[in-house]
């Protein structure tokens, strides 16, 4: 039978996790953060462009999911600003006929500037609410498509600008700013898990360290194999990070990576 202190520090336990999962948001942001402050680097022109062709080619697939996702909102938005601003009209005028038509229109010119200001308010909230839902639909639908390959970004042939800028800093937000019982929510198993609302993007971010990790193992693997310094940039060979890397467990990888 367990112990006064131990059942207590299980509900502590427990209680810490549920916690942390009210956090989440906040800690979306920090690295949605990360990745908004270096998009300039990702997409500027690089001295060697070939060297970066592997992940450039991806990085171009990525912002042509976000461009056509932006360009439908848009049209689904104006569309549906002009359906509620319109339609009722023209609703009016083919079914009750011209005199109908402008008796409305008579009416609605003796509405106060408040109302008709709401009313634009109104139609306004609609079309934007349907441009952001447009936007996340689009988004949805292709994300099965990028999602792999965003992951496994640092994992190409060649340079990674991406692996270079921001993957020892998504490494320290992980374990220095996010604490271990959020993480503790990615496992139903422990007492006291809560599924998170954005547990895929949460997976994503912890998948996409690895990849950053077993990257850095093999670049360090050929820096020792080339007798390079630790801090030389170097180039993965053709078909990226090898197998046997991949493989590799995660204790096996932080003993390689210095």
């Amino acid at each position: 039978m367990p112990s006064p202190d131990d059942q207590f520090d299980k509900l502590k336990s427990r209680a810490n996790i549920k916690k942390e999962a009210e956090k989440e948001t906040e800690y979306k942001t920090l690295f949605l953060n990360l990745i908004k402050s270096n998009r300039d680097i990702f997409t500027a022109k690089h001295d060697n462009p070939q060297e970066y062709e592997a992940e450039t080619k991806v990085l171009k697939k990525v912002l042509e999911v976000e461009r056509d996702a932006l360009i439908g909102a848009t049209a689904i938005g104006v569309l549906a600003f002009f359906t509620v601003r319109f339609l009722p009209r023209v609703a009016v005028r083919y079914l009750g006929g011209e005199s109908k038509a402008k008796a409305m229109e008579a009416a609605e010119a003796k509405q106060s500037l408040l109302k008709s200001a709401g009313g634009l308010l109104f139609e306004g909230t609609v079309g934007f609410w349907s441009a952001y839902r447009g936007y996340q639909l689009a988004v949805d639908i292709r994300s099965d498509d990028v999602y792999d390959e965003i992951v496994s970004l640092p994992l190409c042939e060649g340079r990674s600008i991406v692996s270079d800028t921001i993957c020892d800093e998504w490494h320290r937000l992980i374990h220095h700013e996010v604490s271990p019982d959020f993480w503790k929510n990615m496992d139903e198993k422990n007492d006291g898990a809560k599924e998170l609302r954005n547990q895929e993007f949460f997976q994503a971010v912890l998948d996409f360290d690895e990849a950053c990790r077993k990257r850095r193992a093999f670049e360090d693997v050929i820096r020792l194999r080339e007798n390079k310094r630790y801090d030389e940039p170097v180039s993965i060979p053709s078909s990226g990070v090898p197998h046997q890397i991949l493989e590799l467990a995660k204790e096996e990888v932080d003993a390689i990576v210095r």
